[in-house]
């Protein structure tokens, strides 16, 4: 088993704990429990794949779907949104952006909206291709290596929903809701989150962490492509804030949370 298969493992022992010590109602904790020990079997079963051939392709990727996997387990913590805390996140927005708040300017931007909104979506196939950069610069070991980093970022970034439980800035802003006549891609990204995403905050931000975490772990394997990686993932965090998906707190702790692991996967020889 790699290690970062295991690391998969160990996240679902811990959110399943976690199940246990939080005030969920019954149905939800079993659905948590259920989850995780679903998860757990099929990353068994993935760890079964040879590493060469399709099966190796199918194994280098499946480290994403546990990606999205955890982001619905953890959706599970929600019991309902802290008004304090959402308060104080939307007060530091405007102390600290100030005349720059979206509010301010985005809606007579539409062409600089749908640059950011192209940005946010774009980190779904930042992922895996980001595992095929680290695949092309060290085969099957650097894919580990490349999954050790990321998955642990957007993971831990997700598992902290069960402490902190917030709604979305879009969702607490009415301002927000004349975007979508604005951008086609805005559609798109809200349609992707009304099918897939549990509609909450994650704080920090797994999509600053998921996109931070890839620019790094593909800049220390030495790929070729790592300055239009970290370009990306710069413009996915400030897509983040201005499209309203993530208050700024969110993001600067999602890229501080990435940076953290990164430091660990240094230590246990990620470069």
């Amino acid at each position: 088993m790699r290690l970062s298969e295991f690391l998969v493992l160990a996240w679902c022992a811990v959110a399943l704990v976690v199940s246990l010590r939080l005030p969920l109602p019954a149905p939800q904790r079993m659905r948590v429990i259920t989850a995780c020990l679903g998860l757990g079997a099929v990353v068994r079963l993935g760890a079964a794949l040879p590493p060469e051939g399709l099966a190796g392709v199918v194994r280098n990727l499946l480290p994403g779907l546990y990606v999205l996997a955890a982001y619905r387990i953890a959706g599970h913590f929600f019991l309902a949104p802290d008004e304090r805390l959402e308060a104080w996140l939307t007060r530091v927005d405007h102390a600290v952006l100030g005349p720059a708040h979206p509010e301010h300017w985005l809606r007579g931007q539409p062409w600089l909206l749908g640059l950011l909104e192209l940005a946010y979506l774009s980190v779904y196939p930042m992922l895996p291709l980001g595992m095929w950069a680290a695949w092309s610069a060290g085969g099957h070991a650097a894919v580990d290596r490349y999954w050790q980093l990321v998955f642990p970022a957007e993971a831990t970034s997700y598992l902290a929903l069960a402490w902190l439980q917030a709604r979305p800035p879009r969702a607490l802003e009415p301002w927000t809701r004349d975007l979508q006549a604005r951008s086609a891609i805005r559609v798109a990204n809200e349609f992707v989150l009304s099918q897939g995403s549990h509609l909450m905050n994650t704080i920090p931000s797994g999509h600053a962490a998921g996109a931070v975490a890839v620019a790094l772990a593909v800049a220390s394997l030495g790929a070729s492509a790592a300055s239009a990686f970290a370009v990306l993932a710069t413009v996915i965090c400030v897509a983040t804030v201005v499209g309203r998906y993530h208050f700024l707190v969110d993001t600067v702790l999602g890229a501080v949370v990435a940076a953290a692991w990164w430091g660990l996967w240094r230590a246990w020889g990620g470069h």
